[in-house]
């Protein structure tokens, strides 16, 4: 019976545990979504401030990675396509849907997610363990105004339009470099016609998914450190393997939707 109760208990644990998570991250949501409704003049200075440099940090100082990772990806599917498929009306139709769809938009995540999850994580915990957050509201300012909302906003925004910006890199200059290196059945104008609006849809919600459950994830563990500074780096992994988890699952979800 013992030996049974053992895994029971152990799934147990966990499946609490992941319920707790999960209430959590909604919780934190829910607080970003009720200060925006009621945030003040002054409080609304504070976290634009707040949301404009956390936007420099996740969108601007990543373009360089999504550039080289994008036009990578772009000339791989580019020319695996050509090379594998029949016709040249599927292979431009296929290589399109694989980039939009799926490759980059996940592509986008996981790069704002080594950089800017681990960074927000990291950032939490030390507020945590220096007393800054307990600081921020001994003046009145809540923690949803000052860390999860513009962090929020700016997760969301920079990986919607890092997305885009790495569509066209894909699509545009993968396509010029590929010609370039061989030859290619068709034009750049055959990659853009495949394009749907349904496509692109997709990939914007895949994306603004991927950027908030990112910040959600890294604020949630960020903030679980307790006592020591070695639990930093525990919570560190967690908000990695988790938000990456977080991300696959809506990733699988909404391309079934579609």
């Amino acid at each position: 019976m013992n030996a049974l109760l053992t895994p029971i208990q152990w799934l147990g644990a966990r499946t609490l545990e992941a319920v707790r998570a999960v209430a959590e991250v909604f919780a934190l949501l829910y607080g970003a979504a009720v200060v925006l409704a009621f945030v003040r003049t002054r409080g609304f200075r504070v976290t634009l401030e707040i949301g404009v440099a956390q936007t420099l940090f996740t969108g601007v100082h990543a373009l360089g990675i999504v550039s080289l990772g994008a036009l990578a990806m772009g000339i791989l599917i580019i020319q695996q396509a050509t090379t594998y498929l029949p016709t040249v009306e599927l292979a431009s139709a296929v290589a399109t849907q694989v980039l939009v769809r799926d490759v980059i938009p996940l592509m986008v995540g996981v790069i704002l997610l080594g950089r800017s999850g681990t960074a927000i994580c990291v950032e939490l915990a030390g507020m945590k363990l220096s007393g800054e957050i307990d600081a921020l509201r001994t003046m009145g300012m809540p923690l949803e105004q000052v860390v999860v909302l513009p962090r929020l906003i700016a997760g969301a925004l920079s990986a919607c339009v890092l997305t885009i910006y790495g569509l066209a890199v894909a699509i545009g200059v993968g396509y010029m470099v590929t010609k370039a290196l061989s030859s290619l059945p068709f034009a750049l104008e055959a990659l853009i016609n495949a394009l749907e609006t349904r496509d692109m849809i997709e990939a914007l919600c895949k994306a603004f998914l991927f950027g908030t459950s990112m910040v959600l994830v890294a604020i949630r563990e960020g903030y679980s450190v307790q006592a020591s500074a070695r639990e930093v780096p525990q919570a560190t992994t967690r908000a990695v393997v988790r938000s990456m988890a977080v991300m696959l699952v809506c990733n699988s979800l909404i391309t079934v939707a579609f």
